[in-house]
Parts: structure tokens; C-alpha cells; sequence
């Protein structure tokens, strides 16, 4: 066995920075802090979907990435060394080698699809799994040969980063750093999603984002995996650790039975699209006229910011996708691992500063306002991700996608017409005000979508912190709410879980509705003239983009100049 040496952390920055204040460098630090402190995180395992005519591009990507194959019988594991497919004989070889320390793990990987994992012990975001349905037969040197039929499914690790730190916040150290941040960055996000798995709680994600009003309410589709069951059902927390009072109307799970070689999202209308054969961009332009394409091509929270250099009269960012079209296809469906920024957060923050004492008179009257008009405003300042299609005609908006929040990637997904493309290229745009979304991922599917089988499950029970039944507040979008007015409020929800078929696997998605209201005490006058600015388009995106100028100590007129 052989130990490999830690790697220094190394921070990238784009804009060199000056001088800090001591409020910020507090913050960064807490994090740092925080970061290098903590040794358990999590992992999810991921289904690799696979077809023989992708295999050879996956087992190049494995090796390309160094990454550490693990091979699974019915009762045996081992490491294959020196992986290589050959496509003649439609086999994959390599050698075979026992397990390294690094890699053996005490409970079995499938038995759950998260997991907690110490990472000055194991090193599981470097494997790839391969599971196979037939012995592995060796010759006298452990060199082995495997034919592509017997692989039934491939599957990697996952970080996520986000819901390791979500997770610590239900801890008692978690619940002082929540704190400090909210003190220190008024932080300000949706009800946090948990799901129980095994003794602990996992985060997830983030339920209703965005909606901060009552007329705004629209159902929300939280993407929650393939998720195992735990005593036949599924067991969710929704917790209040942040400074609001938070609504929720309406839970529901929806569970989608499908074939194990596809992947399942619901679109922002409740559709179902399915995935079986995603195609990466060929070429990935920012608005800068940089080419860069590898933030696009995995999960791995290397991402695109929108926080290039690039000066313009609007302030918004964008990014050019363009894919190898099929000459005949009408359809695509647009996959994306998307967040917004921490960054849109504070500067939201910012913004609502400068009400002052007014603040909460401006709240109460915008909760009777139309949602339709917050909407506009919204769009107006790029505050959604704007998805376009290059047409015959030009640009075309096909959606604007909604803020999911900062806490945790969400995978995504919008449905494209190709009826007025031309030629063999698909050229896509994203487009949002400055550094207001966090793109992890990007892919194109042009396949046609499966056949599924859908479940809607209703809460079987529902406590509060109390230990109240609150079931009956949470059974329909009737406007009856579970309310969660303090920090540490939350709510235990249990749903029944139903059986998948052979050979399908389960996708399990939380329906959700309801909103938030933030609770400030800013002091001070209102900035009546700052304010009134921002009525006006794009002012919102500027006023983001000069901030963070400011934020880093750099001399926004001098930046400007060099454009």
C-alpha cells in the first residue's frame, strides 16, 4: 500500500485582490476554518449510463482521470489494473490486484446510496465501479477478461461539498457557524431538505427557492435521487436554521420507475424527460471570447461563474454551448447542474440594506403584490438563468430558469424544439446578471423520451420539533401552512415507499410549495435615491457587478477602462 501525499489547498481567483476588510477576511476564514476541520463528508453514488457504443469513450474518460477501478461479483471485489477495452472483441482486461487500504470499506457500497466517509482514511471520489453478472475468470498472471455483455452497470462517487456543510449545521458546532454566518453575511436561503439514511440526516437541497411571497407560490420539483428505503418508506427533515419565517404548504413525493440505463428530471412544468444517451458540447464560448470547454463536462464543482472581465452596457453575463445536432431531430431536452452564487445572496443582502428602517414596511406591502410584477422585475435585472437557441432568425428564449438557491448543485432540465435550427450545429446561450448562477455541468440528449411509471405518495405522518401531528398542514396546496418562525423549527416527514421492477431502478422526486419571508433589522434612513434606481433594467446586474469590485478593493473606473 502507498500513501499519498495531501495536496496543498490552492485558491484561484481571476481578479487579483487588494486589500480586504477585516469583516470579510473573518468570514473566509470561518469557512477555511471550517473546511480543514472537518474530516468526515459525504458521497453519493451516481449511475453511469452506458451503452457499447459509449463504453470505449467512458473507459478512455476512467483512465484519462486516473481513476481507481473497481470490479464487483456476486461475492467478490477486486482492483483491475491497467484497464483497456477492446472493441474487435467487445471485451474489457486489465490485471487483477487486491484492494488497497484507501479502498476497503467495512459496509457494503450498495446498500444506500449516500454515504459518510472519513477522507484521511478511504478515497472513494477516485473509483469507478463496475458491476458484473458472472465470475471473474483469471489466468495464471491475474490477468482477466471481461466481455462487455456481462457489465450490467458502472457507477462514481460524487462530492457534495454543499451538503457536507448543510449537514454540519444540524450539529451543535453546525448550529454557532449557521449563526456567525447569518451575523456576518446575512445569509438568507429556502428550508433546508434532509433525508434520513442510516443513524444520521442528509442534506439535499432546498425547498420553494426564490419565493418570498405569498403571490409568488409556484410548485417546485427537488430531485432527490435513487434513494434506498429504510423500513419501507422514506424519512425527510425540513428545518429552519436561518433568520426567516418559513411556509410550507404542500409535500409530496413523486416516484419514477425506469429503466436502470436511464436517468429521469422533471422540467419546471411537472413533465417528465428522460436521458438515455447525453452528448457533451464540442465547444463552450464565454462572452469574453475565451474558449472553455471542461467545466462542462463532469460533476465535479469546477463551474462557470459569469464573473468574466468583459465590461458591458447591460452588466449580464453569457456562455455559447455548441453540440454536434443529427440532421433530422426536432427534439432535445438540455441537462444542466446548476446553483446560484453565495455571492447573489449577500448582494441581495445588500440590496435590502439599503431600505434601512423601512425595510419592513417595504416587505409587508410586497406581499400583496402581483407575482407577475416581482416576476418582470426580476427578469428585468437577469436575476433567472435565461437559456436561448441559435435559430435561423437569431437568438430565441426557450425558458428562464428560476432560482434554485446556494446551498447545493440541482440538476436541470429544458426541453428544446429544433424546428427552426439549421444545419448540423446546436448552439446554446446562457445567460444571467453578474455572478448570480453557478453552472457545473452540461450535456444534450436528442434521444427520445422512455417510457416511465409514476407514483405520487402523500405524507403518512408529520411531526414538528414539538412532536405535534402536523400531517393533515401539509396534505394539499390549500394555503394552510406549516409554519417555521425560528431558527432550529423543523419537521420529521415520513412517506410509504413502492417496489421497482427488475432491471428498472427508482428516481424519487419531492413536489413542494410554499415561500419564506426574511426577518432584518436594518437601521438608518432609506436610500430613497439609491432605491429609485433600480427600477430601471439591469440595474440590479450592475449594481452587482460594481460591488464585487468594491468588495475586493479594486478600482471599478480603472477596470472599466481597459474593456
Amino acid at each position: 500500500m502507498t500513501t499519498q501525499p495531501s495536496k496543498p489547498i490552492q485558491v484561484y481567483i481571476s481578479i487579483t485582490l487588494g486589500k480586504v476588510k477585516a469583516r470579510v477576511i473573518a468570514v473566509f476564514l470561518a469557512l477555511a476554518v471550517l473546511n480543514v476541520s472537518i474530516s468526515c463528508s459525504y458521497y453519493s453514488v451516481k449511475n453511469v449510463p452506458t451503452t457499447k457504443e459509449t463504453m470505449s469513450q467512458q473507459v478512455k474518460t476512467f483512465n484519462d482521470a486516473q481513476k481507481y477501478v473497481m470490479l464487483h461479483t456476486a461475492s467478490e471485489t477486486w482492483h483491475l489494473k491497467n484497464m483497456v477495452i477492446n472493441e474487435d472483441d467487445q471485451t474489457l482486461s486489465g490485471i487483477l490486484e487486491d484492494l488497497s487500504d484507501f479502498h476497503t470499506y467495512t459496509k457494503p457500497r450498495e446498500s444506500k446510496r449516500v454515504h459518510r466517509y472519513d477522507k484521511d482514511e478511504t478515497m472513494p471520489l477516485t473509483e469507478v465501479h463496475f458491476y458484473l453478472n458472472n465470475s471473474l475468470l483469471k489466468s495464471n498472471n491475474d490477468h482477466v477478461q471481461i466481455p462487455l455483455a456481462d457489465i450490467v452497470s458502472i457507477s462514481v462517487n460524487d462530492k457534495n461539498t454543499n451538503r457536507t456543510i448543510a449537514n454540519i449545521a444540524l450539529t451543535t458546532v453546525g448550529v454557532v457557524f449557521v449563526v456567525f454566518i447569518i451575523i456576518m453575511a446575512t445569509k438568507s436561503s429556502c428550508p433546508f431538505v434532509y433525508i434520513k439514511n442510516g443513524a444520521y440526516y442528509d442534506f439535499v437541497g432546498e425547498l420553494y427557492p426564490g419565493t418570498i411571497t405569498a403571490t409568488m407560490q409556484r410548485d417546485d420539483y427537488l430531485p432527490l435521487g435513487q434513494l434506498a428505503p429504510e423500513d419501507d418508506g422514506y424519512t425527510l427533515k425540513i428545518a429552519n436554521l436561518l433568520k426567516e419565517i418559513q411556509y410550507t404548504d404542500f409535500l409530496q413525493l413523486i416516484l419514477v420507475n425506469h429503466d436502470e440505463d436511464v436517468q429521469v428530471l422533471m422540467d419546471s412544468k411537472g413533465d417528465l424527460q428522460t436521458f438515455k444517451n447525453i452528448l457533451a458540447p464540442s465547444k463552450a464560448t464565454q462572452d469574453d471570447g475565451f474558449n472553455m470547454i471542461n467545466p462542462a463536462l463532469k460533476k465535479d464543482n469546477e463551474y462557470y461563474a459569469f464573473n468574466t472581465s468583459k465590461v458591458t452596457e447591460t452588466g449580464v453575463r453569457s456562455i455559447v454551448f455548441e453540440f454536434d445536432k443529427p440532421k433530422n431531430d426536432q427534439d432535445a431536452k438540455l441537462y444542466l447542474t446548476a446553483k446560484n452564487s453565495v455571492w447573489l445572496d449577500y448582494i441581495f443582502g445588500k440590496f435590502n440594506a439599503q431600505f434601512g428602517s423601512y425595510y419592513n414596511t417595504f416587505k409587508k406591502k410586497q406581499q400583496t403584490v402581483a407575482a407577475k410584477t416581482i416576476t418582470d422585475w426580476s427578469q428585468a435585472q437577469n436575476i433567472p438563468l435565461s437559456v436561448y437557441i441559435k435559430t435561423r432568425t437569431g437568438w430565441q428564449l426557450v425558458e428562464r430558469i428560476q432560482t434554485v438557491g446556494p446551498m447545493a448543485m440541482r440538476d436541470l432540465v429544458v426541453p428544446l424544439k429544433l424546428n427552426q435550427i439549421e444545419g448540423d450545429k446546436l448552439q446554446i446561450k446562457l445567460e444571467t446578471g453578474f455572478m448570480f448562477w453557478e453552472v457545473d455541468y452540461v450535456g444534450v440528449d436528442f434521444s427520445e423520451n422512455n417510457n416511465v411509471e409514476l407514483s405520487y405518495v402523500s405524507p403518512s405522518k408529520a411531526l414538528d420539533q414539538n412532536g405535534e401531528e402536523v400531517t393533515h398542514l401539509l396534505a394539499a396546496p390549500d394555503g394552510i401552512y406549516v409554519v417555521q418562525p425560528n431558527i432550529g423549527d423543523e419537521v420529521v416527514v415520513h412517506f410509504k415507499s413502492k417496489p421497482y421492477g427488475e432491471g428498472q431502478t427508482q428516481s424519487v422526486f419531492l413536489q413542494n410549495r410554499g415561500y419564506y419571508n426574511y426577518i432584518r433589522d436594518y437601521k438608518g434612513t432609506p436610500d430613497v435615491a439609491r432605491l429609485k434606481v433600480f427600477k430601471e433594467d439591469n440595474m440590479f446586474t450592475k449594481f452587482s457587478e460594481k460591488a464585487y469590485f468594491e468588495f475586493v478593493n479594486f478600482n471599478f473606473n480603472e477596470f472599466a477602462s481597459h474593456d
